[in-house]
């Protein structure tokens, strides 16, 4: 049967993108492997994520509880079988988190401490949920993520939470920025925290998205979020 222009579209996107990934990683002396591809599947139907995890994608994201609630049920149902883990990739306001550790596997975009209790007390102890830390580097105030001045003291609290793991971090350069010095510093502060907190695995540094994925290879990222480059233009909510 004949791929339809949807799944052709998306698994010859897909491939493209692994190609340039594995190039740039090899170009720096890293493993391809090494780094991990999340796809951003926000306002895309259900029917791309569907494509896409069965195109090979293993991992994908979404950006609100809303829309993640009304999609991942109806992609799990259609892709059995399929290897696949859940990314919150945007802001998490508190009073969502119940709903959040329901639909993913991850939340990537934790940068408050009331945020990450909100999830601690929501698990109660049912499962351990892995967690990012969001870093923001610019000087937007309106932007969210944990200041860098202030991702020592957070990452240490949050250690200290049950049911939560920290993996690592996660930034969006700033927009107009200097994407690159963005990804140098948060690789920076990784190393850090990480010789402070010994016994906290920080093997996820995700950083990258589809104008700048290469430029975060370079700097050390371990997980690139590529939402257009793999599904086209975002679609009207």
């Amino acid at each position: 049967m004949t791929a339809s222009p949807l799944a052709q579209g998306i698994a010859e996107r897909l491939e493209r993108l692994q190609e340039q990934i594995a190039s740039v990683a090899m170009r720096c002396g890293r493993r391809p492997e090494e780094i991990t591809l999340v796809g951003i599947s926000k306002t895309q139907p259900a029917e791309a994520a569907i494509e896409a995890l069965r195109a090979g994608l293993q991992h994908i994201g979404e950006n609100r509880v809303q829309e993640a609630a009304a999609k991942i049920p109806s992609v799990r149902q259609a892709t059995q079988g399929q290897a696949q883990t859940w990314h919150l990739v945007g802001h998490l306001q508190t009073n969502k988190a119940g709903a959040a550790t329901g639909l993913f596997d991850r939340i990537d975009s934790v940068d408050s401490l009331k945020l990450a209790q909100a999830l601690s007390r929501r698990l109660n102890g049912a499962a351990e949920l892995p967690i990012l830390v969001e870093v923001y580097t610019g000087d937007d105030p309106g932007r969210p993520g944990v200041r860098p001045d202030g991702l020592e003291e957070l990452v240490g609290q949050i250690s200290e939470l049950p049911n939560l793991s920290v993996c690592g971090l996660m930034t969006v350069a700033p927009l107009g920025g200097n994407a690159r010095q963005c990804f140098r510093t948060v690789r920076a502060l990784r190393d850090s925290i990480a010789q402070k907190f010994p016994r906290v695995h920080f093997g996820v540094l995700s950083m990258g998205m589809s104008e700048d994925f290469s430029e975060a290879i370079e700097e050390g990222s371990t997980e690139v979020r590529i939402g257009t480059a793999l599904f086209g233009p975002r679609q009207p909510r």
